[in-house]
This record gives structure tokens, sequence and C-alpha cells, in this order.
């Protein structure tokens, strides 16, 4: 082969690795601050229907804040979206970027088949998989998140309990979250606090930080506050009930969790052990499962084992999956 092909193939090798870094490593690296305000200006794109049409003076500001750049590339259909998921996932990172992530690991791969092993159907299956890698980690990234929100959530609350014993308002109670609490909480709250502190109504504020963290506890944390800024209540007592019970249903889920973890097991294992079979066969004898992907059954039965594989391995997850 010409030296050029070579060296498609070391630049597609930088570019995967250059990908997979920016999806499982960079994301850890990036200090507070940093992460706080990209994800701060993403969030001017992300928002319920009800307050992007809300004339306020948080619109008018984002409106004033954003390059004709950024205006522009917001009309990109799915666009949104995809900014919605990497907000979720906590991954301070541009849509464009991500989206030349999947194509280089796509690329990367596709050409390292090509050059080492010369199947361009094999090839274009494992392209395709490495493709959806950024995508399957972002939605990773985006439930642990998730997760780590709700075990804050309870501590959030009762730093916001004691705040308003103290004799502070609500909205400096969020400001008081903010700044303490470890993201994603804090940087979810002292979004919160920042938009009601720039005129946004605490009900469409409180609406937006449910739209951004879609987590199940949210929904009565809200309802307790609308109902309070309505009819008036001893707010700190609720939400300490609210604490309470946020409290013991962590640790039913953790007794679930653990009654359930052999299933999770079981499931990760079946799908492991195909691979691993396939591999250490190879290396013994590489001509016994070489008509997997030299040959046209082989290969049909290569892509009917996987779809097999996955379809199990999302059965067996399910079955060991008990929402509380």
């Amino acid at each position: 082969m010409s030296p050029l092909f070579y060296a498609f193939v070391l630049v597609a090798a930088a570019l995967a690795l250059e990908g997979l870094h920016s999806i499982f490593v960079g994301r850890r690296r990036q200090g507070r601050v940093a992460a706080r305000r990209r994800l701060r200006r993403m969030t001017r794109r992300i928002q319920t229907p009800d307050a992007l049409d809300d004339e306020s003076l948080l619109r008018a500001v984002v409106l004033e804040g954003g390059s004709l750049w950024e205006r522009a590339i917001g009309a990109v259909p799915g666009r949104k979206e995809i900014e919605l998921r990497l907000y979720r996932a906590g991954l301070a990172m541009t849509p464009e970027r991500f989206l030349v992530v999947s194509a280089a690991l796509a690329g990367g791969v596709w050409v390292l088949v090509v050059a080492f092993m010369g199947d361009l159907a094999l090839a274009l299956i494992l392209a395709g998989i490495a493709a959806f890698v950024p995508w399957l980690q972002a939605g990773h990234l985006g439930a642990q998140r998730i997760r780590n929100f709700e075990k804050q959530f309870p501590d959030a609350l009762d730093l916001m309990i004691r705040a308003l014993r103290a004799g502070h308002s609500l909205t400096a109670g969020f400001g008081m979250v903010g700044e303490e609490l470890p993201d994603p909480i804090g940087a979810e709250f002292s979004q919160l606090a920042d938009e009601i502190q720039l005129g946004l109504p605490l009900r469409k504020a409180l609406a937006n930080l449910s739209f951004r963290v879609p987590s199940g506890d949210l929904p009565f944390f809200t309802t307790a506050i609308s109902i309070q800024q309505e009819t008036g209540s001893n707010l700190a007592e609720v939400l300490e009930n609210l604490a309470s019970v946020m409290r013991e249903r962590f640790k039913l889920l953790g007794k679930v969790r653990a009654l359930t973890a052999m299933g999770r097991a079981s499931a990760n294992l079946l799908a492991a052990w195909p691979v691993v079979t396939v591999g250490a066969l190879y290396l013994v004898n590489r001509e016994y499962v070489a008509p997997l992907w030299e040959e046209e059954t082989g290969r049909m039965l290569v892509v009917l084992s996987v779809c097999m594989v996955i379809v199990g391995y999302v059965l067996c997850r399910k079955m060991a999956t008990i929402k509380v």
C-alpha cells in the first residue's frame, strides 16, 4: 500500500483517540468555573417552550448575549435536542464538536478495519457501532448526573430549610445551594437563582429547572413551592418532610439495587461472553473463526448474533431494573 494510505490510517487513529478522550476523559478535567460557564451559555437555548415564548427580561438578555453565529446555528434542525442531551450529560462541548467526534470515531474505525482486515462489510458494521459510542456515553453520563442530583437533593433541601429559618428569602436559599454544594445540583440551583434575579417568574424558572433536569423528585419540590407562593404555608416544614421522604426512598432503592445486582451482572456477563469467546478462538486458531467475516453466511450470522445479544442484554437489564 502507498505511504499516503498509511498516513490516512494514522490520522484516523488520532481522530478516534481524540474523540474518545473528549468524551471519556476530558470531562473530568474541566474546572468547576469553566464547566458552569459553558453550561450556563447552553441554558440560553435550553428552556421550556413557554419560557421561550415569554417576553421577559431574561429573553432580552439571552438574545443580546448570543452572537450572530450562535443564533444562526441555533436554527439547525436537531441541534437543540443534541445540546439538551449534552447539557443533561454535563458535557461542556458544542453539538458540532460532538458530531465531529462521532464521525471521527466512525471514520477511524472504518479505516483501521479496512487497513488491517480488508473487509469492507465488517468495517461498515464496526464503524456504525463506533459512531453510536459517544451517544451511548452521553446517555450514560446523563443518567449518572441525574442520580447524583437526586442524591444531593436532600442536602440541598436541608440547606434551604436552614436559610429560610434564619430569615433569608427563597431566592437567597437557591443561591446558597448554588454556592455551597458541588455540581450538578450547585450549577442548577445557581442558574435557578440567576433566572429569578433577572426577572423570570418563579413558576417558569422552576419549570426550566424541571426541564433541564428530568428528575422524579423535582415535581414534588416545584409543586410545594408553587402552592406555598399561592396559598401560604410553612415552607420550611414542607421541605423538611420532603427531604425525609427522599432519604427513605434512597434507602429502599439501595436495598432493591443490592437484590437485583445478580441480574445486572448476568446481563453484563452474557453480553461480554460471546466477544471474549470469539477473541480467544481467534488467538488460538484463526482459521476456525475466519469464516465469520470471510464468508457471506458468516457475516450474516455475526449480525444476527449481535442483534440477539443486544436484545437479550436489554431484556435482562429491564428485568433487573425496578423503579422506586
